[in-house]
């Protein structure tokens, strides 16, 4: 926030952005706990799963075809990594075959 390089408009939109991604990872996080925890609930699991894939699309996506310098970062990696883990968890849930 104590950047002199950007306007205060544009700081104040990354400090949303910062803070309404953790959000969103937090709730996909405790959605798919319970939705290990709690059978019947595999739709809630793959909302989850979607949403972390999308915004791991969106950070490879923007390295890709926007700024290379993005791939020194997660952005690019992580979430599409936790996205596959809990997509190949949804895959592998017997419990609703």
């Amino acid at each position: 926030m104590a950047s002199q390089d950007l306007s205060e408009t544009a700081a104040w939109l990354l400090y949303f952005c910062w803070h309404d991604g953790t959000v969103a990872l937090l709730v996909s996080g405790i959605a798919l706990g319970y939705s290990a925890a709690k059978p019947g609930n595999r739709v809630l699991a793959v909302f989850a799963t979607g949403l972390i894939l999308g915004i791991g699309l969106l950070g490879l996506g923007a390295a890709l075809l926007g700024n290379a310098t993005l791939f020194s970062t997660p952005a690019p990696y992580a979430f599409n990594v936790i996205g596959a883990i809990a997509g190949a968890g949804i895959l592998l849930d017997k419990r609703h075959a």
